[in-house]
């Protein structure tokens, strides 16, 4: 009997990892020169063009525009100011008009037992609690058609509960259509740094 003997086949190397190594190379050699192009386009571009400014107005609208905010202006320094003071805690604290000072403890907000919305304004259900009744209740007034109404929160916007910067905003619409009185609210650094 004869022993076998295997043979040995040579396979041919693989070059599969090759042609990878290959592609890997001319890819990021692709993408290097389209950056180092792209960089270039960038450099060699010309700035933006500023926004092209609106023309101005007419002599006569401008002449009318003027003519209407002194109108508007006088037409508020004529208004007795009304000062409603509004408390962190979305109370109005007190109420000042005509030299006297009213303190006051009505809530603007209510909690809500349903907990997606934690608390709500008073004045969005009822215009009873709304600032610019309230004041004009416990002023004894029928309107405030000859005030300025100056809603002075004791806390910066950013610091008050969202309900009652809502319910604060509509106010100062609801202020001018219900009660005829012209209305802002004045944050607490503008209005005075001892502001309560």
């Amino acid at each position: 009997m004869k022993p076998r003997i295997r043979r040995r086949v040579r396979r041919p190397p693989d070059l599969t990892s090759l042609f990878d190594v290959l592609f890997i190379v001319v890819f990021a050699a692709l993408i290097r020169a389209a950056a180092a192009q792209q960089a270039l386009a960038q450099a060699t571009a010309p700035p933006p063009r500023p926004a092209p400014q609106p023309p101005p107005p007419p002599p006569a609208l401008a002449a009318l525009r003027t003519r209407a905010l002194a109108t508007i202006g006088a037409e508020l320094a004529e208004r007795t100011p009304l000062v409603i003071r509004v408390s962190a805690a979305g109370t109005v604290t007190a109420i000042e008009a005509d030299g006297k000072q009213l303190a006051l403890d009505v809530p603007l907000l209510e909690h809500s037992p349903d907990p997606t919305v934690r608390t709500s304004y008073l004045g969005d259900r009822s215009a009873e609690l709304r600032v610019c009744r309230i004041a004009a209740v416990h002023l004894g007034v029928p309107d405030l058609a000859r005030y300025l109404v100056i809603v002075a929160p004791s806390d910066l916007r950013t610091s008050r509960l969202v309900a009652l910067n809502d319910g604060l905003d509509a106010d100062r619409a609801r202020c001018f259509i219900e009660q005829h009185g012209f209305a802002t609210v004045i944050e607490p650094s503008i209005a005075s740094p001892n502001a309560p």
